[in-house]
């Protein structure tokens, strides 16, 4: 009687059964390690994206505040002589007196307060002019920027009502000049005065909270500065400079 072959069984013992637990696990390991790397590509390609985004816009930004430079042109106060003066008497005069001050300048003040009818003669006489070249480079005096924004309120009042009233207007900053270190006075407060030194309310009020001047005021104090002026007020007789004490007697030179 022959032997039947028996049919071999399967391996189901722990040793028979690890291959194809560690195929799967293989499988599942190159499935997480595919997951990861495309995972980082899309990392990488977000980030490429976002800075063609932020290049793009930076360039955008860039061409726009170029064109808006070139468009819009600091707006320059009218009635100015060339180099940003108030004049007031004759272009052949034989003398010209020139003043550069801060509103909220302390020593200005002063120089006014002593000086001012002085100049207000010298104003009305046939033979001497009188320049105000004012400017703001106390900014830092005031929490508000004051010497600016009156700065401008004057130049709004001299653009709408001409050089008669922003003299007004300049006489009424100095008589209420605030002290250093405050707020100064504000907006509204302004604007009471540009009317009141002639300014139309309508045109003046929009022109004083815009700081309508501010670009140009902010050049031209740094042109004066620039051209050695170092502190206000400064007073010069025909171009050259002399003390505020001794401008009575500079303009009788210059006058003979």
């Amino acid at each position: 009687m022959s032997k039947k072959n028996t049919p071999r069984l399967p391996d189901v013992s722990a040793e028979g059964r690890q291959p194809a637990r560690s195929r799967r696990e293989e499988m599942e390991r190159l499935m997480a390690e595919r997951k990861q790397q495309e995972r980082r590509r899309s990392i990488r390609v977000q980030a490429l994206v976002g800075a063609l985004v932020v290049v793009l816009v930076v360039g955008v930004t860039v061409v726009v505040l170029a064109t808006r430079g070139s468009d819009e042109p600091a707006a320059v106060p009218p009635g100015l002589t060339s180099d940003g003066a108030i004049r007031f008497g004759a272009a052949d005069a034989t003398v010209t007196v020139q003043a550069v001050e801060d509103f909220q300048c302390p020593a200005c003040q002063q120089f006014e307060a002593a000086l001012g009818s002085t100049l207000a003669e010298y104003r009305a006489s046939d033979d001497v002019a009188v320049e105000y070249r004012p400017i703001a480079f106390l900014d830092n005096a005031s929490s508000t920027e004051y010497a600016s924004r009156a700065l401008n309120a004057s130049m709004c009042v001299l653009a709408d009502a001409g050089a008669d009233a922003w003299m007004a207007m300049h006489e009424s900053l100095y008589a209420q000049q605030p002290a250093e270190g405050t707020a100064g006075l504000d907006d509204a407060t302004l604007a009471s005065m540009a009317v009141d030194a002639g300014a139309d309310e309508d045109a003046v009020g929009p022109c004083i909270t815009d700081r309508r001047y501010d670009d140009w005021i902010q050049q031209h104090t740094d042109d004066v500065m620039s051209s050695g002026v170092s502190s206000t007020p400064t007073v010069s007789v025909n171009g050259t400079q002399v003390e505020a004490a001794q401008l009575a007697s500079a303009v009788e030179a210059a006058r003979s």
